[in-house]
């Protein structure tokens, strides 16, 4: 497939189908994160790739306690707006795969180099991105078009991070490894519209400087 094709055609995909990827195709996309640039090729990643629905419930379990702490202490408007949140946050327990990407534990080297001289916290935050989570974000893209090239769906969830310290129990992590977002994928369901959401036109968020 045409890399522009992907990128201009995929969509996010919250409905599956019964079909059930292969472990060729999801290698086939883990890959494509490994192929991604990181920050000074930290590579300071990894993907794990869950088929089994016993454990996607007990991630699910975990987020649902975190918003048992959050909804008592809201305003009736603004609980009702998370209850509505709440769902798209356990979806994923509907996927057939889902893929926990996790930045593991690694030292900006500039970060260091600007604490050593004498450069407060808040002129580090100015100059300096967080780079591994840049690196993490270039990682899930490239999985996200390696699905689509394949006919697959995917979405891309920051929401289930909320149950971070449970669902790193239910996963045996280490108290360093950080959590950036969980892949739901699959084949998206027959009724699933082709239509895209709305992208601001190119003009908009566009400048060259000639």
């Amino acid at each position: 497939m045409d890399i522009f094709e992907a990128v201009d055609n995929r969509k996010t995909i919250r409905k599956f189908d019964s079909y059930i990827p292969t472990k060729d195709e999801i290698k086939r996309i883990i890959n494509s994160a490994r192929l991604a640039p990181s920050a000074m090729n930290t590579q300071n990643w990894k993907f794990i790739a869950i088929y089994n629905n016993e454990i996607k419930n007990k991630m699910a379990d975990e987020i649902l306690k975190t918003y048992d702490r959050i909804i008592p202490n809201l305003d009736d408007e603004t609980k009702a707006y998370v209850e509505r949140y709440k769902a798209h946050s356990t979806f994923f327990t509907k996927a057939p795969v889902i893929i926990v990407c996790v930045e593991t534990e690694a030292k900006a080297f500039m970060n260091g180099v600007l604490e050593m001289a004498k450069f407060s916290e808040e002129e580090i935050k100015k100059m300096r991105p967080d780079s591994f989570l840049l690196s993490m974000g270039g990682a899930i893209e490239n999985m996200l078009l390696s699905a689509y090239a394949q006919n697959l769906g995917s979405c891309w969830m920051v929401a289930p991070v909320l149950g971070v310290d449970g669902i790193k129990k239910v996963l045996n992590l280490d108290e360093t490894d950080k959590i950036t977002s969980v892949i739901a994928i699959g084949k998206p369901a027959s009724d699933i519209s082709d239509k895209r959401s709305n992208k601001k036109p190119l003009d908009e968020i566009m400048e060259i400087i000639e």
